[in-house]
């Protein structure tokens, strides 16, 4: 075999190794960035998780819907905390109607603070 042919024969697997290499070093990255990506998204959906019981939560404390009741009078509610626990929240509804000009505040800290309408 003529030693030409040998040394194109060498430099053409080189060339190939060289652009084998960047397709399989291009393709982990892409395959690390998909993970890194899937991961960021799920995170981001168990997150939003509790959005459906958050506006459920919403709508019966703002309207005539209400939660759960229990025979005595209590609402039920299960929501999940930044851990996915789940926690069971049960309270007892109290309407006080305000008039023009009045202030209502409540205690934090120990301390009277004014609470703001909602928007």
């Amino acid at each position: 075999m003529p030693e030409w042919f040998e040394m194109s024969v060498v430099i053409a697997f080189a060339i190939a190794a060289v652009f084998f290499f960047a397709k399989y070093r291009e393709t982990a990255n892409t395959l690390h960035e998909s993970e890194r990506m899937k991961k960021r998204l799920s995170d981001d959906l168990n997150r939003y998780r509790d959005v459906p019981r958050l506006r459920a939560l919403r709508d019966a404390m703002v309207s005539a819907d209400g939660l759960p009741l229990d025979d005595d009078g209590r609402e039920h509610l299960l929501l999940r905390d930044g851990e996915l626990q789940l926690h069971h929240i049960s309270m007892r509804r109290q309407c006080n109607t305000v008039s023009e000009g009045d202030t209502v505040t409540y205690t934090k800290n120990g301390e009277e603070v004014k609470l703001e309408e909602l928007e």
